[in-house]
């Protein structure tokens, strides 16, 4: 996941859209989340912060979240 995160802001940083690095991140949240669910917990590291579930929801969460914001810019509500 952190290596999402900074390629996601690495991307904006780079004068891409903020969607792209937005859906970067939200998805390496989707990801760590998976990984999260299917990793025992003694061999999680770093990715095991709290309780699995707690784990699981919150990243799905968040990254859910990303996602859908960052596909919501991409939608042109009122053309002209």
């Amino acid at each position: 996941m952190a290596a999402g995160a900074a390629t996601g802001l690495a991307l904006i940083a780079l004068d891409y859209p903020a969607t792209t690095g937005g859906l970067v991140i939200g998805v390496s949240m989707l990801l760590g989340a998976g990984l999260r669910l299917l990793v025992p917990g003694r061999r999680t590291g770093a990715l095991a912060i709290r309780a699995r579930r707690t784990d699981v929801l919150t990243f799905a969460l968040f990254g859910f979240l990303l996602v859908t914001g960052s596909l919501a810019f991409l939608v042109d509500f009122h053309p002209t």
